[in-house]
């Protein structure tokens, strides 16, 4: 089964900036692409694409090039820093470093050094990041600062998670994530969305979608790492093997979420300050369920209220 992954980053890419993009290929994969664009191209077909990382499994090879005003540049093949030309294998998970320095990026596979690319577009024009063509697995897309200070901290990766999301800056009221993903394999799994605090790791949200029980719990752990109340309220919105939008947005006092374009429920802030310790979200499948993730858009909204925040979360919409 392919996926594919199309969504705006929480901030543009700038120096000291890193993403680390976790993934597989299906197993017969011939290619696939990762692409940092200054718009989503189903928004912007002809957006500009200041680097395009293209695997070839065939012609055994990975080229480099960017896409100015519609017209695609030189291609870079040679000058690998790794003696493969092309150290990754098809239906095998891979980890894809690109770290945004001074003059270029430095990009790593499975933590090995394997090329740079000097800048074509200007870094703060990359808003976006695209992964197409026979992908498998998408586990994650995490965006990180390692300079001046590292944030969030850099974790082993944890391929037993089906998703991870963190973002380089401090959330703050009027931040809004879209997930656009499906669920398929057992309709009576569950999965679970974390936000969790950067220091100590507890669960501010722990929003646990349960197929089997028809209801979507919500509820944070204490300092204590206890669970408090569960929350319950606002019916079952989600439909087995079939995509869906959910949209999170943050306030001065709680989450507020809407799916497909309805509001779904709020939720208190059980911690004091809490936007100031959240570093992005995990998602955790559980009793065989599956997920793909397609898509993670992060929108600020001028409006700490996150007034009319619901109508990201519509089929029909597509984040700018």
């Amino acid at each position: 089964m392919l996926t594919e992954f199309a969504g705006n980053l929480a901030h543009h890419l700038e120096f000291g900036h890193a993403l680390e993009i976790v993934a597989k290929t299906v197993d017969s994969a011939s290619k696939f692409h990762i692409s940092l664009v200054t718009e989503k191209t189903v928004i912007n077909p002809n957006a500009d694409v200041g680097l395009r990382f293209s695997i070839y499994f065939r012609d055994h090879c990975i080229v480099r090039n960017s896409r100015i005003n519609s017209e695609w540049g030189e291609e870079e093949i040679k000058d690998n820093q790794n003696a493969l030309s092309n150290p990754i294998r098809p239906g095998e998970f891979f980890m894809v470093y690109i770290l945004a320095c001074e003059e270029k990026f430095h990009i790593s596979i499975n933590s090995r050094p394997f090329c740079t690319y000097r800048y074509r577009v200007p870094l703060e024009l990359l808003r976006a990041l695209e992964i197409k063509d026979q992908i498998q697995v998408i586990k994650q897309i995490d965006h990180r600062t390692v300079f001046p200070n590292p944030w969030p901290a850099i974790h082993a990766s944890d391929y037993f998670k089906a998703f991870s999301n963190d973002v380089p800056i401090l959330f703050c009221p009027g931040h809004v994530i879209v997930i656009t993903a499906r669920c398929f394999g057992n309709k009576k799994g569950q999965f679970i969305i974390k936000f969790m605090d950067s220091d100590t790791k507890r669960e501010e949200l722990h929003f646990s979608v349960r197929f089997d029980q028809q209801t979507v719990v919500r509820n944070s752990l204490n300092k204590n790492f206890e669970f408090g109340p569960e929350e319950r309220h606002g019916g079952f919105p989600f439909i087995f093997n079939q995509q869906f939008k959910l949209a999170i947005a943050f306030t001065d006092k709680e989450f507020l979420t809407a799916l497909d374009g309805c509001n779904f429920c709020s939720y208190a802030y059980r911690t004091p300050n809490i936007l100031q310790n959240l570093v992005g979200f995990k998602i955790t499948c559980i009793n065989g369920l599956r997920m793909h993730v397609t898509g993670v858009d992060h929108v600020k909204l001028i409006d700490a209220l996150c007034t009319g925040f619901e109508k990201y979360s519509r089929v029909d919409y597509e984040c700018a």
